[in-house]
């Protein structure tokens, strides 16, 4: 019940968050989001900071799920697949979690200790990326001169912010042309030869 509990938390949350914001959203307005009493959030998470974060947590930890996951069927030496295979989970990730990618660029990110909090949330994701670029640096596909934090940083913020404009403008997003570009984009960037 508890685990069931959580998850309606996070859904509504999500929902709050992404539309509000951290400031703008209290923990009544995320109780009623949810369909819950506010006690119960307050049983669940000490305040909303502990709270947003958890959903920052929770949502990077499936993230990541996700990426391992794809990346794992690919052999390390197939370099070019493996960067198309990080495009498509992070094209697939934005268009089934348009809420948690408004959160991820959201105004919310405000005190010292949040700052904290969401640099361990995001570490795992960065490490991932950062051990992909060095092994395609180490293979040869990708250019020796990229530092992998910089281009780490770099290809997060490129595969965020491409499809924020359609989130917030409401406009329709077509994943497919998303990913075509952010390819191509990448690809020259990266140094290697779009298919």
């Amino acid at each position: 019940m508890k685990n069931q509990t959580k998850e309606i938390i996070f859904n509504g949350a999500l929902k709050a968050f992404s539309e509000r914001g951290f400031n703008e959203t209290n923990m009544e307005e995320i109780a009623k989001v949810c369909g819950i009493a506010k006690g119960t959030l307050y049983y669940n998470f000490k305040n909303k900071q502990d709270l947003y974060i958890y959903i920052l947590k929770m949502g990077m930890e499936r993230f990541v799920q996700d990426i391992r996951e794809t990346m794992s069927q690919v052999p390390k030496d197939q370099v070019e697949t493996r960067i198309h295979k990080l495009i498509q989970v992070h094209v697939e990730f934005i268009g089934r979690e348009p809420d948690f990618c408004r959160l991820l660029v959201s105004k919310g990110w405000v005190s010292q200790e949040q700052h904290f909090n969401i640099r361990q949330v995001l570490a795992d994701y960065f490490d991932f990326m950062e051990a992909e670029i060095d092994s395609g640096k180490f293979y040869g596909k990708i250019s020796s001169k990229l530092d992998a934090k910089t281009t780490a940083n770099c290809l997060f913020g490129i595969y965020i912010f491409a499809p924020m404009r359609s989130m917030v403008w409401g406009e329709t997003m077509n994943l497919q042309e998303v990913r075509e570009s952010i390819e191509i984009f990448v690809c020259n960037a990266l140094g290697m030869h779009h298919k």
